[in-house]
């Protein structure tokens, strides 16, 4: 065969192999809606609402990606980026995007020939009666140094190998959406467990204060109760008081030093090794956009490697269908060979041979129907496993607006209860102390303005943590010029007083 005609044969292959055996790829229908569910009604923006709530005022200037930034929290910056770095899980799903990225260019590596070398030398000593002569026959050592080398190409007529690389390739592009989810998930958790550590560390203050002032007044009933103006139950009843306040404080010690620890496991650290500063800081809560539903299919992770996922399942049923048809196959090969190494680059020890080869399927045992029908159950659950990511993403969205509202509205309702039961208490121990109120009816005044003042903490954490998960229903971004963010209400009152 002349080099022309093997130009051409290969010229002829190249346009083959743009053959595609699989569907065209359509993505899968999913229920579209205009608005959120709990996006906040025009009647709770409307002007008689304006002593209590305000428009949202979403943070577009922040760069898109390092969402908790928004918090405007150093700490948190610099904890989020640490987790990034040394975190364990985030470090085994970008060893997968490699993995994924490496295969990829091996099903790529099948479009092109295979070419390999085979040099030799060897030397031997004949057999005299192996070749025929009489025994004792003396022959000379005999050399033999060759050189050749061979090709190898699968003419992709039906698209099979173009197939599998593409679909490789998607998967790879799924697995980066993946790692990226992941990523978005451990920022989402360091920062809830910052904030819940925050809010611990506030709750313990409290609690200490509440134990330092039982302390304070269980000593003056003791100096009361030996002068004989008090009976014993008051001092048993403050000696109740205190110890039930001095327990709850250990319980919020274990709590945070659970916290601690899994912070340092986000943080890919020994939990012995790491310390987390205790501290009252109160962070602000940001007011954060939720823009148009649809956006969230451009921008969740999850969503985007669950359509990766199914695109390669698409091309894996043009892989599926192109078995049914024959692989056609260009070999050569061609070298030197000579028994001196003075004349192996002689013309005359040149060998080559070269020409097409053809495997046609005939009987398989039903092997490619059950391989095409098996790609085509898996697209199946790939479209199925989109649509559940799709409609849990809308799900995330709702779930978190929802909270994000009530609980705007219950610390409005926990500030106004806080403020108004230490007022209680204040007006209970003067009465107690002028003779008018009982001590339990005393005590209990000073539990609930306690209680409220921990559960006026308790609800600034959740709604912090609601933000946080808002922010990751997202996608862990906002403020797209082309969208129209949502507007979400904030109570303005706890805003000024409880921040």
């Amino acid at each position: 065969m002349k080099i022309k005609h093997l130009v051409s044969l290969l010229a002829i292959a190249t346009a083959l192999s743009a053959c595609n055996m699989a569907p065209d790829f359509l993505k899968p229908s999913v229920t579209k809606t205009e608005v959120f569910k709990e996006a906040p009604t025009e009647k709770e923006l409307s002007a008689k609402e304006t002593g209590t709530w305000k428009v949202a005022e979403p943070s577009a200037a922040l760069p898109r990606g390092e969402w908790w930034r928004v918090f405007g929290d150093d700490k948190l910056n610099e904890l989020v980026e640490q987790a990034v770095a040394g975190n364990e899980n985030v470090k085994i799903y970008a060893a997968r995007v490699k993995q994924a990225r490496a295969t990829a260019k091996i099903s790529r590596s099948f479009l092109f020939p295979t070419i390999d070398n085979t040099t030799g030398f060897t030397r031997r000593q004949p057999n005299a009666v192996g070749r025929g002569l009489a025994p004792g026959t003396a022959l000379a050592i005999e050399n033999d140094v060759s050189t050749s080398f061979g090709l190898n190409y699968e003419l992709d007529v039906f698209g099979s190998v173009h197939g599998g690389w593409l679909a490789s390739r998607l998967d790879a592009k799924g697995a980066a959406a993946t790692y990226q989810s992941v990523k978005l998930a451990l920022q989402a958790d360091v920062a809830d467990l910052y904030f819940a550590l925050r809010a611990t560390d506030r709750d313990i203050d409290i609690l200490n204060r509440g134990v330092n002032l039982r302390q304070q007044n269980a000593r003056i009933l003791e100096k009361k109760s030996d002068a004989g103006d008090i009976t014993e139950l008051d001092v048993a009843s403050s000696v109740v008081d205190l110890e039930n306040t001095r327990s709850a404080m250990h319980a919020a010690n274990q709590r945070r030093s659970e916290l601690e620890h899994a912070l340092a496991l986000a943080l890919g650290k020994v939990p012995a090794d790491f310390a987390f500063e205790k501290t009252a800081v109160v962070t602000k809560i940001p007011v954060i956009p939720a823009g148009l539903p649809s956006a969230l299919l451009e921008r969740r992770p999850d969503v985007t490697a669950a359509q990766k996922s199914l695109e390669a399942s698409n091309e894996r049923i043009g892989v599926a269908r192109a078995a049914f048809f024959p692989s056609l196959f260009l070999t050569g090969s061609g070298g030197l060979q000579s028994d001196m190494l003075g004349s192996l680059f002689q013309w005359s020890s040149r060998s080559w041979a070269i020409g097409p080869l053809m495997t046609v399927p005939i009987f398989g045992g039903g092997r490619a129907v059950a391989n095409l029908d098996r790609s085509k159950a898996q697209y199946e659950e790939a479209v199925h496993v989109y649509r559940k990511q799709v409609l849990q993403s809308f799900r995330d969205v709702e779930d978190t607006l929802s909270r994000l509202r009530m609980l705007s509205r219950q610390a409005t309702s926990q500030y106004r209860a806080e403020h108004a039961s230490k007022r209680a208490a204040q007006i209970a121990k003067l009465r107690y102390d002028e003779g008018d109120l009982g001590y339990l009816e005393s005590i209990t005044a000073r539990r609930e303005a306690l209680e409220a003042e921990r559960a006026g903490v308790e609800i600034k954490r959740a709604r912090l943590s609601a933000t946080v998960q808002l922010i990751r229903a997202l996608g862990g971004g906002w403020g797209d010029p082309a969208l129209k963010p949502a507007t979400v209400p904030v109570p303005v009152t706890t805003e000024k007083k409880n921040g």
